[in-house]
């Protein structure tokens, strides 16, 4: 994984809330291992919501260090506390990066609503789904970037989760998006 660049970002929703975001390449191939294997990332949310939180724990728990000697060597303005609590919150996660969250010219995004990969993903779950987000998750796509997400926090170390994101985790088991 080479880390490409650190943000951190003001919560719309609720102030006072921010969270940090890294991007970071690690190539076609270890992406579609992380992204699209069974036993990869979204592989551990199609065997439960469980499952999958466990294994988001178990990447947020291998990386931080890294994140965080990182940012002490490129980010020196960004707050280590920040970054500490943001990525130890229960919201943190990886993700695609997508184009809609562009902060800079580094993590510029993969993946938009428009991106259309072959539907390779055949489950038994996400193709019974008649929802955007089960096409979207039965695409296979070959990118190279992920982003990872802190959770959005306040000085006090409260967490923010927008509305949409409470049931992050059974909407990927349930449609392989979320």
């Amino acid at each position: 994984m080479t880390i490409v660049c650190c943000h951190t970002q003001d919560c719309d929703d609720s102030p006072g809330f921010a969270r940090v975001i890294y991007c970071a390449e690690i190539g076609q191939t270890l992406f579609d291992l992380f992204f699209n294997a069974a036993s990869g990332y979204r592989g551990a949310y199609f065997e439960s919501p469980e499952n999958g939180l466990a294994a988001n724990r178990q990447l947020l728990q291998a990386v931080t260090e890294k994140l965080l000697s990182w940012s002490g060597e490129h980010c020196k303005r960004e707050d280590s506390n920040l970054i500490r609590r943001s990525l130890s919150a229960s919201s943190a996660k990886a993700w695609v990066a997508e184009t809609t969250l562009e902060l800079c010219a580094s993590c510029s995004g993969e993946w938009s609503t428009s991106h259309k990969s072959d539907l390779e993903i055949a489950n038994g779950r996400w193709e019974r789904e008649n929802h955007t987000h089960a096409e979207w998750g039965r695409q296979a796509p070959a990118f190279r970037k992920l982003k990872i997400f802190g959770g959005f926090v306040n000085d006090s170390s409260g967490e923010y989760v927008a509305p949409h994101k409470v049931h992050r985790a059974n909407d990927i088991w349930k449609r392989g998006w979320s």
